[in-house]
């Protein structure tokens, strides 16, 4: 077939669809921010942008569950901050109680003071955020202890609800994982293997200096002093434990940010057009066209009738 084009007309026409092509590009980039819209564009970078695509979502998975513990994990730090107050409180009470100018009658008011301290650190134990108990362990959304009614002089004067642990564990951005929970057992009613109260048993102490006071015993108020001591002690570990945790999540936060910049930056080096540049491409590409548009317009236009008389 013979074509109506001239050599000439056929290599402007292919320069002009070169810079058209150059133009479009550079629009597309300026109005998508993209270097590229489709995959088969850069077959050769879609393995990394998937990956790091993946590692962005993997983050914020992680950064979305730290996010989630922190509200629990310093809900309980507090709680148990405040438990060990009142423990404070209950040994003060203890040391008045032991005083020789205290009666029957007075002993029995300090003893009403420390059944509400008592009632008071039951409700620490059953501290919730939202429906969750704080201290429930892996059965969270059931209340661990409630007050004993029966029995109330014996033991803790308490009665356990759920016999349950606390493995939860939460991971950092490495993939590391660390425990976040204590059950409201360990923090307040740690036992002996037989099942009888440990000797930081917080309830047990609280609970015996309250029956100590109550029957004017006081070789028993001096010994839940020694107890209280005890327990005393054994709650600043949990808030020990607490605080370490609190630690552990704010570096992994941070840490997660950090990981998440660099996937994010990494990824818009991949993905991410160069304004700068599609801008500079698109003002060359429109001169360039503008330019050969005139310059062809002034090209003698002579055929073979221009030379007939």
């Amino acid at each position: 077939m013979i074509s109506g084009i001239d050599p000439s007309g056929a290599m402007f026409l292919a320069d002009i669809a070169q810079i058209q092509n150059s133009m479009q590009q550079a629009e597309t980039e300026l109005s998508s921010g993209l270097k590229f819209q489709n995959a088969s564009d850069a077959p050769d970078q879609v393995s990394d942008i998937l990956s790091l695509r993946a590692d962005i979502s993997r983050n914020n998975e992680v950064q979305s569950n730290l996010s989630d513990v922190t509200t629990q994990v310093n809900t309980a730090q507090q709680a148990v901050s405040t438990a060990e107050q009142l423990v404070e409180n209950a040994r003060t009470l203890a040391a008045q109680g032991v005083t020789g100018t205290q009666t029957a009658s007075t002993r029995s008011e300090l003893a009403q003071q420390v059944g509400a301290i008592l009632s008071e650190l039951l409700s620490i134990a059953n501290t919730q955020v939202g429906n969750r108990y704080v201290f429930g362990g892996d059965d969270y959304m059931a209340e661990p202890y409630q007050a004993d009614t029966v029995n109330p002089d014996t033991g803790g004067g308490v009665v356990q609800l759920t016999v349950t642990q606390a493995t939860r564990q939460v991971q950092d951005p490495l993939g590391n994982t660390f425990s976040v929970d204590l059950t409201a057992q360990q923090i307040f009613d740690d036992q002996n293997p037989d099942g009888t109260p440990a000797a930081d048993n917080v309830f047990n102490a609280v609970n015996q200096l309250r029956v100590a006071l109550q029957n004017n015993d006081v070789n028993g108020i001096q010994t839940q002093l020694t107890a209280l001591a005890t327990a005393d002690d054994y709650l600043n570990q949990q808030i020990g434990f607490y605080g370490a945790v609190q630690n552990r999540i704010s570096a992994a936060t941070s840490l997660a940010q950090q990981m998440d910049l660099t996937y994010q930056t990494a990824l818009g080096g991949k993905t991410d057009a160069d304004m700068a540049q599609a801008a500079t491409q698109l003002t060359e590409s429109q001169t360039q066209e503008q330019a050969a548009l005139q310059s062809r317009s002034m090209v003698p236009r002579t055929s073979l009738f221009n030379y007939l008389g």
